[in-house]
């Protein structure tokens, strides 16, 4: 096993922690997931910490990503190097249960110009690793798992930038 998968699968866990533990406004639990999230990638790459920003929703999703409209957005993050861009991603959903989220995520992004390069279950958690078959810089995993009454859907992202930045 990776060694990262049981820090993930802890990022999950949180995750649906913080969703149930900031009840009080949405506000709340966004930003308490934004913090949770800059902290990941910060550990992630600590090189990179000065460039962390916080967003509703980062535009560095490429434009044809599926969006479900049943998923309310938790928080979101980024990264820069000079050479790659890592983002997180929350949402969860308490109308819509994590197998049929994971039914949907995995048809969407088994079409053109996605393509699903595994889709494992470990500890309980959904597992969709994808790539974009238009920009083959740009890959990322879905982790979706059910924490009570909650589905809670979490995308880690990476897209190398080359030297340049990207530019």
């Amino acid at each position: 096993m990776r060694p990262w998968i049981p820090l993930l699968v802890l990022l999950v866990a949180a995750l649906g922690t913080v969703a149930s533990a900031c009840a009080n406004s949405d506000d709340e639990e966004r930003l308490a997931a934004q913090r949770l999230f800059r902290n990941y990638l910060i550990q992630s790459d600590r090189t990179a910490a000065a460039d962390v920003r916080v967003h509703g929703l980062v535009d560095e999703l490429p434009p044809s990503f599926p969006e479900h409209e049943e998923l309310d957005l938790l928080g979101s993050a980024f990264t820069d190097t000079e050479t790659r861009r890592e983002l997180i991603v929350g949402w969860q959903s308490t109308d819509e249960r994590a197998d049929d989220i994971f039914s949907w995520y995995r048809s969407r992004l088994d079409s053109d110009p996605w393509r699903v390069t595994a889709d494992p279950q470990r500890a309980g958690v959904d597992f969709i690793s994808f790539r974009d078959a238009d920009n083959p810089e740009f890959r990322g995993e879905l982790r979706i798992a059910q924490e009570g009454d909650r589905a809670i859907v979490v995308l880690v992202a990476v897209e190398n930038l080359g030297a340049d930045g990207g530019a």
